[in-house]
């Protein structure tokens, strides 16, 4: 399939998906797909394929991009093998309550894949600025949550790591942010914030934001561990906001 040259990046240009191509609930592997880093069908994944291309791409340590590649296909794939639909079985992985996914629907054995526009424009309103902080995170999860499902502890968990992931790969500090013109507020310092340019292309089509420079280190269990506990802690701060949709 051919890019547009706008959508190049480097040698792996961003191409949607194609009718019939498997996509999961998951933005980061989506993307994956969508910059050849995995098979663009998204079929008849391997766990070795899916443990370095994250740890390509995102800067997950070796022992967490295996953890969480083998863990996927294990629990939602076939054969040693995965289709990225897969991933959508709802409460395997996949779970109610996501940013930008609506939850599944009753009885439904598959949660959706495609990305709810309405949820989207939600997680981006919590803050007027142009970017999002861990606080503006943490405010939109709660919210988001308590319109859901209640989720079980390792959901809870799981979920915090998701967010903290969002942190580690895309938070840019905000002087350096102001400095390559992604945020205008340089009075931020030294404070990690995700430009919401990043989030409306990373989760909403799905694709390696532009102006990302890749990521800044490396990620393993000792910093999600680190990340979700200050996440449990911001949540105790917080309360659902009103939405007007």
């Amino acid at each position: 399939m051919s890019c547009p040259a706008a959508y190049t990046r480097d040698d792996h240009p961003y191409c949607p998906a194609n009718p019939g191509d498997s996509r999961s609930p998951c933005p980061a592997l989506n993307a994956l797909a969508n910059h050849g880093y995995l098979p663009h069908d998204g079929r008849n994944l391997t766990a070795s394929q899916l443990a370095h291309a994250i740890q390509e791409v995102y800067g997950l340590s070796p022992v967490f991009a295996t953890f969480l590649a083998y863990g996927g296909v294990a629990r939602c794939g076939t054969h040693g093998k995965l289709d990225l639909h897969e991933l959508a079985a709802h409460n395997v992985v996949e779970h109610d309550g996501s940013l930008v996914h609506a939850d599944a629907g009753k009885g439904e054995k598959y949660a959706p894949t495609n990305v709810d526009p309405v949820l989207l424009r939600q997680l981006l309103d919590t803050s007027p600025k142009d970017y999002l902080s861990l606080k503006d995170l943490t405010q939109a999860q709660v919210t988001r949550q308590a319109a859901s499902p209640p989720l079980h502890s390792l959901q809870s968990l799981v979920s915090k790591g998701e967010l903290d992931l969002i942190m580690e790969v895309f938070g840019v500090r905000g002087s350096e942010g102001a400095s390559q013109s992604l945020i205008p507020d340089e009075a931020l310092g030294d404070e990690l914030v995700v430009p919401k340019s990043f989030l409306e292309q990373w989760l909403g089509q799905e694709k390696l934001p532009d102006g990302w420079q890749g990521h800044s280190h490396q990620t393993g269990f000792r910093e999600i561990i680190a990340g979700v506990r200050s996440i449990s802690k911001a949540e105790g701060e917080e309360t659902p906001r009103e939405v007007t949709l």
